[in-house]
């Protein structure tokens, strides 16, 4: 299914007003490649008792509720055309999976591995105790118009899309004490998930904006110490010019 396309070249006459004048100018149409958003939607979900293995104890023995995720990938990734007649639908399914890291009193970072997680719809745990968030979701796209749409199908007739997951999660705060390197707690996850393609876009534009150069300036800080630090007040008082050495 071919999308539509049109010749990207040309000038558009345009009048330009500001207070004081008014003056006449050219846009000139641009192709520009883009990652363009075609749809976005976001999970959430809560468990009770999951448990944490940790990689050191933790200074005062207490983990600040916001944890760190990292190294987030997404597996098993499925979009299908599941339109009817009368309704326009996608449905997406696949997997977030990311590394836990908790962040204790005293700002050190600690790998956390999950060893048992309770019951969850979306929620479950990875080879390597990572926290994983499934999704399996039906969009409906009632208000979109049948070219946007058959957009949508082209990028997924042709493989050229990316999902991108996004994922925080939170502790107990009133929880989150751990016993040795082992915390039982509760957490609650969102997830964010992007549908985009990258796009050629045929726009018009004014002109190039002006670039600033830049010049480095040396930093010498022994120019500097000379000029910008005042000899100390030492305790007791000491000579009132400072002497250079040899």
């Amino acid at each position: 299914m071919p999308l539509e396309t049109i010749p990207c070249v040309g000038k558009i006459p345009v009048e330009i007003k500001t207070n004081t004048t008014t003056k006449n100018e050219f846009l000139t149409l641009e192709c520009i490649k883009v990652k363009k958003v075609f749809d976005e939607f976001a999970l959430r979900d809560c468990v009770e008792g999951i448990r944490f293995e940790l990689k050191k104890c933790p200074c005062s023995g207490e983990i600040q509720p916001q944890l760190i995720l990292r190294n987030c990938r997404i597996t098993d990734v499925e979009i299908k055309d599941i339109s009817t007649c009368h309704e326009k639908k996608l449905r997406f399914s696949g997997k977030v999976c990311c590394e836990v890291f908790g962040k204790d009193r005293e700002g050190n970072i600690i790998r956390m591995r999950i060893v048992e997680m309770p019951c969850s719809d979306f929620l479950s745990i990875g080879p390597d105790g990572e926290l994983c968030f499934s999704f399996n979701v039906r969009r409906e796209y009632p208000d979109a118009t049948k070219e946007n749409f058959e957009s949508l199908i082209h990028f997924l007739d042709e493989g050229r899309f990316e999902l991108q997951g996004f994922m925080e999660a939170i502790i107990d705060e009133d929880n989150n004490e751990a016993v040795g390197q082992c915390l039982t707690t509760n957490l609650g996850a969102f997830l964010a998930v992007k549908f985009d393609a990258e796009v050629q876009l045929c726009i018009p534009v004014l002109g190039y904006c002006e670039i600033e150069e830049v010049i480095p300036v040396e930093d010498r800080f022994c120019e500097r110490f000379e000029v910008d630090f005042d000899v100390p007040s030492f305790n007791p008082a000491q000579l009132d010019k400072p002497i250079r050495p040899y």
